[in-house]
């Protein structure tokens, strides 16, 4: 009897509310979401806007590993070998594809064939346009992207992660 009531306490302190809330399953990998595209999402130490920084997550990653853990906010993420803490609000499950919404500008946008305002214009993203499809990580201040079924590259000011 006395080994029974040791398991039943031991297994009720393992489920307490504190233990709990602590726990979250949540999607494998987060995408980056929220984020402005001349900003980064931080990787802390420890579950707090004050903790030391470890690194800065870029505002387009989509292979962002959930650690199972959250706590008043924050969510333990792995990214890039780095262990940390990042704002919950900024990460969205990952369906492994990238989009972007626009911003910073009030009409059409012009998209170019190549990294340079130089090349050919092959379209023009409407103000505030969304779901906006990434293809690939950024170069410099440059991101290929895809719209309307065209291909081209934008200014990263101009964008911000965004999820379906």
């Amino acid at each position: 009897m006395k080994a029974y009531t040791s398991l039943l306490i031991y297994t009720l302190v393992l489920a307490s509310p504190s233990t709990l809330a602590a726990s979250f399953i949540g999607p494998k990998t987060y995408a980056v979401v929220g984020v402005s595209g001349t900003d980064s999402l931080a990787l802390r130490a420890q579950a707090s806007r004050t903790a030391r920084l470890i690194t800065r997550i870029p505002f387009n990653a989509i292979q962002v590993h959930n650690l199972g853990l959250r706590t008043n906010g924050w969510c333990k993420v792995e990214y890039a070998k780095a262990i940390g803490w990042s704002a919950c609000r900024y990460l969205g499950e990952s369906s492994g594809a990238r989009y972007y919404s626009s911003q910073g500008y009030t009409h059409k946008l012009p998209f170019y064939r190549s990294a340079t305002k130089s090349s050919a214009i092959v379209g023009y993203l409407p103000a505030y346009e969304t779901g906006i499809e990434g293809l690939g990580a950024c170069i410099g201040n440059w991101c290929k992207i895809k719209h309307n079924n065209k291909q081209g590259w934008v200014q990263r000011q101009y964008l911000a992660s965004w999820q379906f």
